[in-house]
């Protein structure tokens, strides 16, 4: 390893950190799915406003590891994921670990089949029902190949990306505002806000639990900001963005209109002696701050409370408790009575906006972590690959597309599955990733980064808070499923 000088960071001003932030804006654009669109709101109407805590608590914790995730990528260039194939047993067992934990939970396509629902609605005037299911399926199979084309273009995939997500993200966030503006009531506010307290008040809603279900409960709270991976998805991308020393590795490239690129496998980290060095890390590490906590976490939460708060308004007052996709079409409804059939295209294409962004952007996140993993894990594949990485994430991408073309048939086809069901299914696979990620990152932030750029005691206490309460939720959602035990 080579030390050398940190790169400039951006320039002080408004200006100057919007030009450099984009992995929290794309994982931003993604989180903005089935949890803060339909899972939690639904959970919040059901339940009481209770676990708005937990959602907050989810926000910080995915916060503060996507922080740790970036300061690796800034010292050294390399994703999260380079630093975690340092620890034992080896790097092709962590590559193989990571493939199953984020390809496991991806392969279910409920973003795409929620997508469709949307527009199938649309098409329709109504949701779709059992006869509509191969409606549902060709714009299924439509939002799947579309997202798949979108990460085919561009010099940087991640610029692509970040383009696309801009537009998606304020058309989302205007649409919200506007459900809102109209629905909401100030009792509802009052009442969804108190539940950042629910911790400390359980009579705030909070149901016996003989009622709860553990496993709609895990699935809401584990897509907010993101779910699995998310870690290892933004460091990915800061690399490719050019953020510190991720601007002397290289970066993954698209197939129309980039080129092969020597993406290279060591670190290069930069000499933590220097006193001019450690000035610049500090201003990089407000660029990786404002990425993860405004853009990636707070922009999430945001939209979290402002859709809950448009769920319970529009929905207690007439005592509808709706689940899955339903939500969405119950929403419509009531704020019809305020806009007339303005309401039914609004709420529709919220709900289209928030899911079609998702399945394309996860293909992207998950196809170029796992062909970074294994990049750096094996020197026959890359041999294989003829020194293009190109090669291992387009194959990856691929495989993705075809497997969740399977599952979108075969649940058509044989009534396997909803496309709510799928989506919750994604989401409660994807907890594992969720505990394991801050254990290995309060390794790697206390080990093997230098001293002057570790962790506070504060990082590593939410760390550590994180990998408990993601353990309790396997737990109580485990023990309930298999063992009848509800805790």
């Amino acid at each position: 390893m080579v030390e050398t000088e940190l790169p400039d960071p951006p320039s002080q001003g408004i200006l100057g950190y919007l030009k450099m932030v984009g992995p929290g804006v794309i994982l931003g654009s993604l989180a903005i799915g089935s949890g803060e669109w339909i899972l939690f709101p639904a959970l919040v109407v059901k339940y009481g406003p209770y676990l708005l805590w937990a959602a907050l608590l989810s926000a910080i914790v995915q916060a503060t590891v996507a922080i740790e995730s970036l300061k690796y990528t800034i010292y050294c260039g390399q994703p999260i994921h380079k630093a975690y194939q340092r620890l034992p047993p080896n790097p092709l067992t962590w590559a193989w670990i990571w493939t199953l934990l984020i390809v496991i939970p991806v392969v279910w396509p409920g973003w795409a089949m929620g997508s469709a629902t949307a527009l199938a609605a649309l098409q329709l005037g109504r949701l779709p029902g059992p006869q509509d299911s191969y409606l549902v399926l060709a714009w299924g199979l439509f939002a799947l190949t579309v997202g798949l084309l979108v990460i085919h273009v561009g010099r940087k995939i991640q610029r692509t990306l970040e383009i696309v997500s801009w537009p998606l993200l304020i058309l989302l966030l205007a649409t919200i505002i506007v459900g809102v503006a109209f629905s909401a009531s100030p009792s509802a506010w009052t009442t969804v806000l108190s539940g950042f307290a629910g911790f400390l008040r359980p009579r705030l809603g909070f149901p016996p639990k003989d009622q709860i279900n553990w496993y709609i409960v895990s699935a809401a709270i584990a897509y907010i900001p993101a779910g699995f991976g998310f870690n290892l998805f933004m460091s990915s991308y800061a690399r490719d963005k050019g953020w510190g020393m991720g601007s002397k590795i290289g970066y993954i490239s698209g197939l129309i209109g980039g080129r092969k690129v020597e993406l290279k496998t060591e670190e290069m980290p930069f000499n933590v002696n220097d006193p001019e060095n450690l000035r610049r890390w500090r201003g990089w590490l407000k660029v990786a701050r404002l990425d993860s906590c405004l853009f990636f976490s707070g922009l999430t939460m945001i939209t979290l409370i402002l859709t809950t708060v448009m769920t319970y308004s529009l929905l207690v007052p007439r005592g509808l408790a709706p689940m899955g996709f339903q939500v969405a079409a119950a929403q419509a409804k009531a704020l019809s009575e305020v806009l007339g059939g303005l309401a039914w295209i609004i709420v529709l294409l919220g709900g289209f906006w928030v899911l079609f962004d998702n399945q394309w952007g996860l293909m992207d996140s998950v196809g170029r972590t796992i062909a970074d993993n294994f990049w750096f894990a094996s020197e026959r594949i890359k041999r294989w690959a003829k020194n293009d990485p190109r090669r291992i994430y387009y194959l990856t991408v691929y495989l993705i597309y075809g497997v969740a073309v399977i599952i979108m048939v075969l649940s058509t086809v044989f009534k396997i599955a909803r496309p709510y069901e799928l989506a919750a299914t994604g989401a409660v696979l994807g907890l594992f990733a969720l505990v394991i990620a801050p254990i290995l990152q309060l390794i790697v932030s206390n080990r093997i980064l230098p001293k002057p750029l570790r962790p506070g005691i504060v990082s590593n206490v939410i760390m550590i808070v994180g990998v408990l309460f993601y353990g309790f939720l396997i737990t109580a959602m485990c023990l309930q499923m298999f063992a009848g035990v509800t805790i």
